[in-house]
């Protein structure tokens, strides 16, 4: 299973660098989907129950996938302002900070939702209640 990992890995990485070095788009998805689905496969092979470093990874295709786009574009680009790259750079950090935070929420609301008792029933509930205000308050706007 190892070895099948490895070549799904070594073929994203190249399909990577060929889409970064030949200015071809389309292979971007394809390292992300290679990548993805090694570790899909990973997961579903050794039966792992909840693992933590699935929201690193998800962070981090999110992360690749943003740098991947952005040097793509780079090549075709007029002369940015001045400070641009670091703006872009910044939200790039925040997109996977934040991509990192919310899946990482999504496998301890997994991780909770397998559980039963009177805490999952009033968690059940504190949500239903933030979801509803947040729907009221959009819907005043």
């Amino acid at each position: 299973m190892l070895r099948i990992g490895v070549r799904a890995g070594a073929v994203a990485v190249v399909a990577l660098v060929a889409a970064l070095v030949l200015g071809w788009p389309r292979l971007v998805p394809l390292s992300l989907v290679l990548l993805g689905g090694a570790y899909a496969l990973y997961l579903a092979v050794d039966d792992a129950p909840l693992d933590a470093a699935a929201s690193v990874f998800a962070a981090g295709l999110l992360v690749t996938a943003e740098l991947a786009y952005w040097s793509l574009e780079e090549r075709d680009a007029v002369p940015a302002e001045r400070g641009e790259g670091l703006r872009r750079l910044g939200i790039v950090a925040a997109l996977g900070a934040c991509a990192l935070v919310s899946s990482g929420g999504l496998l301890a609301l997994a991780d909770v939702a397998r559980t039963r008792g009177l805490a999952v029933d009033l968690f059940g509930a504190a949500a239903a209640a933030v979801t509803l205000v947040s729907l009221a308050l959009l819907a005043r706007r």
